[in-house]
Formats: C-alpha cells, structure tokens, sequence
C-alpha cells in the first residue's frame, strides 16, 4: 500500500511484519529503494495493509495522514499511527531528495505541532500491540537485548541529517526496535481470519469520514462472507454489507469518489455496492447491494480495481486467464447495470489460460482525443506465473469496437518467481518522478509500479510512456 502522497511503500507477509520502503538518495544524482522502517512486528502472519490517513494533521476535519490498517491471521483490525522519530526520518529523506522543496508540517504529518503522537513505539514482552510510552526502554531493551553500541542509540533518537554523507539509516538489528509504530486502535468485529482491506480516503477539508472495507474467511456461512465498514477515526464499525457472497470474498475495491465499492471472490460473482446519498455532503454511512453479475468469471476472481480516473470503469481479473473491463452503469429506475467493455488475454500465455492475479489501474491516463472520454487508462496486470505486463484499455464507452493494447511487458528476469500477489502504482504527486534526467521528453509519462509476490520480493518498476 502506497502512502497517500506516494512518499513511501508500505508491504506485508507471512513472515509476520510490516516494511516501509523509501526511496533513499545514495548520491546527488541517483537514488535507491530502501527499507527503512519496520513499523509492526507481529505473532501471526500478515495478510493485508492499506494506508487510510489524509493530508490533515490529526484535526477534526479529516484523517490523520501516515496512518495505517494491518490485517493479519486473526480477527482484529490493528491501527498504527507513524511516531515523531519516523517523520523526522522521512523529512530528512525528503529534504535530501528535494533540496530546494520549503518545509510543509502540515504536509508532512505535523511533525511540529502534532503533540499527541509518541516520540516512538515499543513492543512489550510477550505482546503483540506496540506501545508509545516512554516509560517503555526496560521493555525495548528485553526485545534486543543488552547494547552499549553507541551507533544503537544514535539510531532510536534518529538524528535529521543535513548531507547524504551524513544520513545513517537503522540498521537490521535496530529496525525491528528503533521504527516501530504504536497503535493506537484495534477493531473487533469479524469471526474468522482476515483476508483483504481496502480504503477509501476522503478528499482534504472535507468532514466526509474516510472508510475501511474489510473481509474475512467464510467458514461456510454466508453470514460469515459480509463485508465490513469501519470508521477508523472514531472506531466503530458503520455498515455491514450482507446478502452479496454466499464465500470468501477475496477482493474489494472503491471508486475514487466513493460512491461505489466493488468485490468478488470465490463465488465468482461481481457486486457492486452504491453508497446512500453524496459522499461528500452525507453524514450517514450506508451502502447497498445495487448490482451483481454471478459467474462474471469461470474460475475466482483474484482481483478488482477501480479507474481513479473514471470512477465508473472497473477492472476485474480471475483464474479462468481473463481480464474484463466493466461499465458501472445508473439505470432510469435508479439502480446500476453492470456492462462488459471488453475482454483480453495476458500476452504471456503458453498454450493454456494463463491465471491473472491482480491487476491495477494508474492514475495517469494516455490522452486520445480532446474529450476525456477518449483517454486511454493505464492497467497492471500479474499472473500466476510471476509476469508483469502494462495495457492500455480504453475508457470510452460509446464505441461500439474497443479493443486493447499491450504497451509494456516487464521482462522475465525481472517478474517474480511464482505468482504475483498485488500491485499498486504510485500516487502521481509532484516531485515523485523527478529523476534529475533533464533530457527526458516533457511529453511522456513517468509512474511507479510497485508488485509483491508468493516468492516473497517486493518489485518497483520505473517506467515512461509517451502521451
């Protein structure tokens, strides 16, 4: 999961912790991905993450920005907030990156005037939830043991470095120790193990609260398969969606307005469920069943996604080797018909379906015409053999002809070994893609595709197409 602003990358897994990767800068003119923190280290292994925090600073109009959600094999929901010593960490990244950039606290998290978060997080003796206190260095020295490295304590107090020479990064004995986020929240509700998260970050200055959709294992009990909807802010659950799957659902996804949440899973079946009133002007938090298509796939879907930038566009992907477009359409009567655009095959095929895994919409598009409806959506797109290809899908829905392209296939030494997990690109925030290349063409397209996988590897991918 990125972090709203795309300033860092936030993965998970089995091994049972959570990573934050950053790009570090190793010289003036090249920079690296790196992890650099380690904010949760868990008892159960880790199945889903999703970054929900706006770009407020903890007031009451919007959501605290560098907060997160984490669902592991276990029936809670945990909530991280990042400490001070990480935000400092990530200014100095930053400043390092962007020499000429001016401070912004309330950009950055309110590193100076955020006083109700905790200097550092500090996991107790035979617990599983990180505490801020600073009464806590007794604990934190039974996690490491005994030290007198004095390089240890320049790490936990997280000096801000004014040159690249001087930064100096935890290293892997400290980052499970030194960079460890509290939580500050956990969320009850589900009956059985989690499986899939996922965030609906509401826009700046808005009261509109941001939402976490939730789903666990179905244990043979449709009642088991509802999926939950939290307010994570004042952490409660607001909405339980029920009567949609009859097992698992395997993978959710808003729209990036809100109004519509889509999942699937084993059953096969596509639901489409439309949020009560606007979003933005509604202080009721209510979603019903308004469409479903059943078998939309042969085999499960992996994986739906949204377009962020045709919030009625939907992509799906499933075990049968096919990826399908949809068209969320609002009928006259008032409620909403699923549309099939088009259909496609993963270029990497060998003679049988190739399973898609997941796939992914960019928030940058290709234009092709003046009209927006004319633009082409940039879709990732990850198979069950570990390769990675890049589409570009039309997003109008008046031709009567529309068909799809293949702009990009990551080559086979630089796929994962076993089938892609996730993927997720890179929020497109100024200064994200300045890679100090001056002679780069101004006319295309720079994004970050960032992929995990059952191998265990976290994959980045810079790349640039020519709008």
């Amino acid at each position: 999961a990125w972090d709203t602003n795309g300033e860092y990358l936030l993965t998970v897994s089995s091994d049972q912790t959570t990573r934050l990767w950053a790009e570090v800068p190793m010289t003036a003119s090249h920079r690296r991905w790196m992890e650099v923190g380690r904010p949760q280290v868990h008892g159960y292994d880790m199945t889903a993450i999703t970054c929900v925090g706006g770009l407020g600073c903890g007031n009451d109009s919007g959501e605290p920005r560098h907060r997160f959600v984490s669902g592991a094999d276990e029936k809670i929901l945990r909530v991280f907030d990042a400490p001070l010593a990480t935000l400092r960490l990530l200014r100095t990244l930053k400043k390092l990156r962007e020499p000429t950039s001016r401070n912004n606290p309330a950009e950055e998290g309110g590193v100076d005037s955020s006083s109700w978060r905790g200097e550092r997080a500090f996991l107790p003796s035979l617990g599983l939830s990180n505490k801020a206190t600073a009464e806590c260095e007794q604990e934190s020295a039974k996690y490491a043991g005994p030290t007198n490295d004095d390089d240890f304590v320049e790490a936990l107090d997280t000096v801000e470095s004014g040159t690249i020479d001087e930064l100096k990064l935890p290293s892997e004995r400290d980052l499970g120790v030194t960079t460890l986020w509290p939580e500050t929240r956990k969320l009850f509700g589900h009956e059985s193990e989690l499986v899939c998260l996922d965030a609906y970050r509401a826009p700046e200055g808005t009261d509109c609260p941001s939402l976490i959709a939730s789903s666990c294992k179905a244990r043979n009990d449709v009642a088991s398969a509802a999926i939950r909807l939290w307010n994570v802010k004042q952490g409660k659950c607001v909405d339980i969606l029920k009567g949609g799957h009859r097992s698992t659902v395997s993978t959710m996804s808003f729209s990036s307005d809100g109004r519509y949440l889509a999942s699937s899973g084993k059953d096969r079946r596509i639901c489409i469920w439309r949020r009560d009133g606007d979003p933005l002007t509604s202080d009721s938090v209510s979603y019903q069943l308004s469409a479903a298509v059943d078998s939309a796939h042969k085999r499960i879907v992996w994986s739906v996604h949204f377009c962020p930038f045709q919030p009625n566009i939907l992509a799906s992907g499933s075990r049968d080797g096919l990826v399908k477009i949809w068209h969320v359409v609002e009928t006259a009567t008032g409620t909403d018909e699923m549309k099939l655009l088009l259909r496609f095959e993963p270029s990497c095929k060998s003679g049988k379906n190739e399973p898609v895994t997941a796939v992914a919409f960019a928030e940058g598009v290709l234009p092709g015409g003046e009209e927006a409806s004319n633009h082409f959506g940039i879709l990732g797109v990850g198979t069950e053999s570990g390769r990675i290809e890049v589409w570009s899908v039309p997003l109008s829905v008046n031709d009567s002809v529309l068909s799809s392209s293949l702009l990009y296939a990551v080559h086979a030494n630089e796929c994962h070994f076993v089938a892609v997990k996730r993927l997720a690109w890179r929020p497109i925030v100024v200064g994200n893609y300045d890679d100090g290349n001056e002679s780069r063409d101004d006319n295309s397209l720079g994004l970050t595709l960032a992929s995990c996988g059952q191998d265990c590897g976290v994959r980045l991918f810079n790349l640039r197409f020519n709008s």
